[in-house]
């Protein structure tokens, strides 16, 4: 496990430098840009950093790891379990760099509350992400995969675009037990997937 960890930390290093600065970028705007205003800049780092083990299963098949990978002594849950235990370490870093950000912004202004629940609303985008693709790339492969992520971020691209003041005004609206059901809600959804996810790739001929 700690061997695919490193190699996907180095695939990182060597192929998702753009993805990281791209997600630097939209930090620095959601600094300067109020998330009622455009509510999509504030969750494509999250966004981002829970989808990238999607894109370097682009470069595993490209490079022919997986039936590589099929002939080391590892099981293909094992595999499944780095894939998602990566997506949600990426994830966690950016949800906390985000969460950083926003922070500076929201509180001196006394704006806890809302602070509070972006930290709940989230994850809905970040572990939901993932959670829809990675099943689907694990099992049919990186093309449609791609085609739900597209669909995916256009549908956030548009929503983020002409629902910002609705969407931030419904997330500012949910009580703390609301905030906590919908943390949990996320949070079961991805380990479903992740359940999910096993199986498949245990049924896919490489």
């Amino acid at each position: 496990m700690k061997g695919l960890l490193k190699k996907d930390l180095y695939m990182i290093w060597a192929y998702g430098r753009m993805l990281l600065l791209i997600s630097a970028v939209f930090l620095a705007m959601s600094a300067f840009v109020p998330a009622e205003e455009n509510f999509f800049i504030v969750i494509y780092p999250v966004l981002l950093g829970g989808v990238l083990p999607v894109t370097l299963l682009s470069y595993d098949e490209r490079f022919g790891w997986n039936r590589y990978c099929d002939a080391l002594p590892l099981s293909r849950r094992q595999i499944v379990n780095e894939r998602f235990l990566m997506s949600l370490l990426s994830f966690l870093v950016l949800y906390a760099l985000t969460l950083l950000v926003q922070a500076v912004v929201l509180l001196p202004r006394g704006r806890a509350a809302d602070l509070g629940q972006l930290a709940a609303v989230l994850p809905c985008f970040g572990l939901l992400a993932p959670a829809i693709m990675l099943p689907i790339t694990l099992r049919w492969g990186v093309e449609k995969g791609r085609l739900v992520y597209y669909f995916f971020i256009g549908a956030l691209v548009a929503a983020g675009m002409i629902f910002s003041k609705q969407i931030f005004g419904v997330s500012s609206a949910i009580t703390r037990w609301g905030a906590a059901l919908v943390l949990a809600a996320s949070v079961l959804v991805f380990a479903a997937s992740w359940l999910l996810s096993q199986r498949l790739y245990e049924t896919r001929e490489l």
